[in-house]
């Protein structure tokens, strides 16, 4: 990105340079820019704060220190921004102290290009009042420009108070609609799981409409027509309205999700008081989980061998009965390992790894869920479990039989210190029923442990959706670029549904075929249109999955830690992998439409 300079001369040391724009290079190593100009005040805050930000988020991921200091730390962490855009305005100050005189101001990518090119001649002479200005780039301020016009347009227009009345409504309007059973779970299920979703779902409809709205307007009315015609770029008209709806959800966004969190925190303590350490042990807390190592792999291995050897001594004619022998066969190779019969046991062994120092003398949570082959009287059935392994390590067992209802997530508590040196911590189950007990590979048995506290997490949570809102303005941006307003809010909430019916092209890419099953015999059939159809579906589920997999509702509302590794995966598939396609397909279809001929459309 182009710099601006101002130019400086020494009577002996020659020309030197300061950027007086955005500068990436005091932006991205701080500490070193500051250090190679001699700038010590910024070179030491800005190596205190780079420093001391890893050693505070620790400090609060172990409890040491609050929640309300680890954010007043982040908030005095953009000096590094600071000294990005005012580094080279303290750099100048200093080569004034030196002897420098200013000459002009010339555009560069760096400072020698810059000084390259005062020597050959191409400075602009430019009287500099007073010092130098605090300046954005052009392209940048461009862009602002038509961001701060999105703002004005959303509240003069009554926008930003009608969406923000309507989430502030949700906010307070359930949990008194619908009333909690009193339980920690009731309570979360309320103000956790449904005020966010309804928000979530408010804010994407509204977020289709302005986007959809503001560009497409524009165009029939032919207000961008008086954009086009000045010195800005198609590009940054798009992007500036992009900017302008984004900065727009992060402001409700964060106003919906600080009521929901305070409103959360004064509910939380009208519970009764076993219901509040159930609250805060297992739903307002960031809590890692480890599971035992996948082989699956190993498993769809000794699932092929069987059934080559299946094939050799019973052939098969057809694709589609080859693919169900193939499912029967793996579906036997997985109960081998899910299925524990009765008077048998289940060991597993869950490696924590690192984790084991931040856990060390901390209780872990189990998290447990099974099916049964039969139904029992009660509608429950005994467990025994065990953690740790005798003369070892500690040892944990439950002196009675649990009982434990099938098809349902239970959480309970283990002492701290139960797994081995390396980390491992191993648990058995003796299932002492008279019926056989499944427990499913994926979500069987989980340790969970404590990574963090809610607030943070919450933050984060919050992020992923603005990270979804950012991918929806992106979406209806790039519909109104080539089609009107209604057609284009068509578009958008036509391709949102198609990402919604993710679960239907799953079971066809799973059965094979779109056709179903014969009703009579049950075998799959095929067709001409199952080849252009089922790859077109696996495409398709592969570009929303991008999207889909992440779920911060669900991670709230059962305590789960949303890291940051995970918020920068969801940024980077979400908005710069799916937004910016439709970013790059909806500029380059602005920067050829014909704006002129809008006219005729009226």
């Amino acid at each position: 990105m182009a710099t601006t300079y101002e130019i400086y001369r020494h009577p002996e040391k020659g020309l030197a340079a300061a950027p007086v724009t955005f500068s990436i290079w005091p932006y991205l190593f701080a500490e070193w820019w500051a250090l190679f100009n001699r700038l010590w005040m910024p070179a030491i805050v800005a190596a205190v704060l780079g420093a001391g930000l890893g050693f505070i988020v620790r400090l609060y991921s172990m409890g040491v220190i609050p929640f309300w200091a680890l954010c007043l730390f982040i908030l005095a962490y953009p000096t590094r921004l600071y000294l990005a855009f005012r580094g080279g305005y303290w750099k100048a100050r200093q080569l004034e102290r030196n002897g420098y005189s200013y000459l002009g101001e010339v555009t560069a990518h760096t400072g020698s290009a810059a000084i390259a090119k005062a020597r050959a001649g191409k400075l602009r002479e430019r009287a500099r009042p007073g010092g130098i200005a605090f300046r954005l780039p052009r392209g940048l301020t461009r862009v602002f420009a038509v961001a701060g016009l999105t703002w004005k347009a959303a509240f003069r227009f009554k926008l930003f108070l009608v969406i923000a009345v309507l989430l502030l409504g949700a906010v307070i309007g359930l949990p008194v609609l619908i009333k909690d059973d009193g339980t920690a779970r009731g309570f979360t299920q309320i103000l956790l799981t449904y005020t966010l979703s309804t928000i979530t779902g408010l804010l994407g409809l509204s977020t289709l409409w302005l986007s959809c709205g503001t560009l497409a307007r524009d165009i029939e009315e032919c207000q961008v027509q008086m954009l086009a015609v000045k010195p800005i770029a198609r590009w940054q008209i798009w992007l500036g309205k992009w900017l302008g709806i984004v900065s727009l959800n992060a402001v409700l966004l964060a106003l919906s999700g600080a009521s929901v969190y305070t409103l959360l925190q004064w509910r939380a303590t009208r519970l009764p008081a076993a219901e509040q350490g159930i609250l805060r042990k297992e739903v307002l807390v960031a809590r890692g989980s480890a599971r035992e190592p996948d082989f699956s792999h190993e498993l769809r291995e000794k699932a092929e061998e069987l059934l080559r050897q299946r094939l050799r001594e019973t052939p098969v004619q057809s694709d589609a009965e080859r693919a169900e022998v193939r499912r029967q066969i793996l579906e036997q190779v997985k109960a081998s390992v899910q299925v524990v019969p009765p008077g048998y046991s289940r060991v597993w062994q869950v490696d924590l790894g690192l984790v084991r120092y931040l856990v060390r003398d901390r209780p872990l949570q189990l998290r447990v869920k099974f099916n049964a082959a039969r139904e029992s009287a009660s509608g429950t059935f005994d467990a025994l479990f065990q953690v740790g392994v005798p003369q070892e390590t500690q040892l944990w067992r439950t002196e009675t039989p649990m009982s434990l209802a099938p098809d349902t997530y239970h959480e309970f508590e283990i002492p701290p210190n139960l797994f081995d040196e390396n980390g491992v911590l191993t648990i058995m189950f003796v299932n002492p029923n008279d019926t056989a007990l499944l427990f499913p590979l994926e979500d069987g048995l989980e340790v969970l442990y404590p990574e963090g506290t809610f607030g943070l997490n919450f933050i984060r949570g919050l992020g992923i959706i603005w990270c979804w809102m950012a991918l929806l303005s992106a979406l209806g941006l790039a519909a109104a670029t080539f089609l009107s307003f209604p057609v284009a809010a068509f578009f958008s909430l036509a391709m949102l549904t198609v990402a919604f019916s993710s679960g239907t092209m799953t079971t066809a890419i799973e059965e094979g075929t779109i056709m179903g099953s014969d009703s009579e015999t049950g075998e799959v059939g095929s067709s001409i249109v199952d080849s252009v159809a089922i790859p077109v579906f696996r495409g398709i589920l592969a570009v929303v999955n991008l999207a889909r997999q992440f779920s911060p509702i669900d991670a709230l509302s059962a305590g789960r830690s949303i890291g940051w590794g995970q918020l920068a995966v969801a940024f980077g598939q979400i908005v710069v992998v799916l937004g910016g396609f439709f970013a790059l397909g909806g500029i380059a279809i602005f920067q050829r439409r014909e704006l002129a001929t809008a006219q005729g459309t009226q």
